[in-house]
């Protein structure tokens, strides 16, 4: 005879068999799917392919990055969320009020993506962003 917690654990073997490798890829590409949305939503009207419309010399781009002290996940969090020169802040407490957008605000969570995401691309050199129709 077989109880339920037998079968619970079961199911939990038979759902544990991914490879860690593959979990970690489609993982991965999901954060990459979902921090391509929010930069086509939010970023995309002045970093269009990683480059920046309102200052040249401050593109997405690991050089730039990285000579404006934000080539990090943390330092680009920090940016978004709470913005710098011409670059609105983003974030849900972001302060003093002129420095951030008067659009919609970013949750946490969506601003880490957006780092990741950005980072990602920046170690890429900016591949084309696929728009997926969300």
């Amino acid at each position: 005879m077989t109880t339920n917690t037998q079968i619970t654990t079961k199911k939990r073997i038979t759902n544990c068999n991914m490879s860690p490798t593959l979990f970690a890829a489609e993982s991965l590409s999901q954060t990459i799917s979902s921090g391509a949305r929010l930069f086509q939503k939010a970023c995309i009207g002045c970093h269009d392919m990683g480059g920046n419309i309102l200052q040249p010399d401050a593109t997405l781009f690991m050089k730039d990055l990285q000579r404006n002290g934000v080539s990090t996940e943390e330092g680009i969090y920090n940016i978004t969320y709470y913005g710098k020169g011409r670059m609105p802040g983003f974030g849900e407490k972001c302060a003093p009020r002129g420095q951030c957008t008067f659009g919609p605000r970013l949750q946490e969570e969506e601003i880490k993506l957006l780092a990741e995401f950005v980072k990602s691309q920046a170690d890429r050199g900016w591949p084309n962003i696929e728009s997926r129709g969300d």
